[in-house]
């Protein structure tokens, strides 16, 4: 187990992620936006964060939220941070050349916005890497996290299904995606009462 953040492997079943990226296949998709910048809803910037976020049925989405709360005090635990809810689930397609620079997602002192309330973050990985000559499958795209300035960063191990966990002030970046399509949800555990 890394320093840098938690995994729990096959948090979410084969027929649960057929279900769910099939949908994601149906599914409008926009540009994701960036958030701490001027606009309160985020921005798109394509320099920094390339990938697309797709709209979901309601049924899905609260049963991402319901799973998550099933792990909340367990995470609490693990990072000993007290968790109170976490925010609605992006459902994320990157295909080729889509990437995220590094960045935090909160809980730091560099902006007082909304995000100051996250406390750890989540991403839930429903693709599977692989070679480019296997069907269904995406490479590049890692998820790596960087414990200290200046230090190289850590992969995280991202199966189909795995869902990995780190505290929101941790900069990390996705690598852009080199074949294929990398499917993903992410979440923010937050500490305050807001829902």
């Amino acid at each position: 187990m890394s320093a840098l953040y938690f995994t729990q492997e096959r948090f979410l079943d084969d027929a649960t992620i057929t279900g769910i990226v099939g949908e994601m296949k149906r599914s409008h998709a926009a540009a994701a936006p960036v958030y701490g910048q001027a606009k309160a809803g985020g921005t798109v910037n394509p320099h920094v964060r390339k990938v697309s976020r797709l709209s979901m049925s309601t049924a899905t989405r609260d049963k991402i939220v319901s799973l998550l709360m099933e792990a909340k005090d367990a995470l609490s635990m693990h990072f000993g941070v007290a968790l109170n809810h976490c925010e609605e689930p992006q459902f994320l397609r990157y295909e080729t050349g889509d990437f995220f620079v590094a960045h935090q997602d909160g809980n730091t002192p560099l902006v007082y916005d909304h995000t100051r309330f996250r406390k750890i973050s989540i991403s839930i990985c429903l693709s599977q890497p692989g070679d480019a000559s296997d069907p269904g499958t995406y490479g590049g795209g890692d998820l790596v996290l960087y414990g200290k300035p200046m230090e190289s960063g850590e992969r995280a191990v991202q199966g189909r299904g795995t869902l990995v966990a780190f505290r929101s002030e941790t900069t990390h970046e996705v690598l852009p995606v080199s074949h294929g399509e990398r499917y993903a949800i992410v979440s923010w555990y937050r500490s305050d009462n807001r829902k």
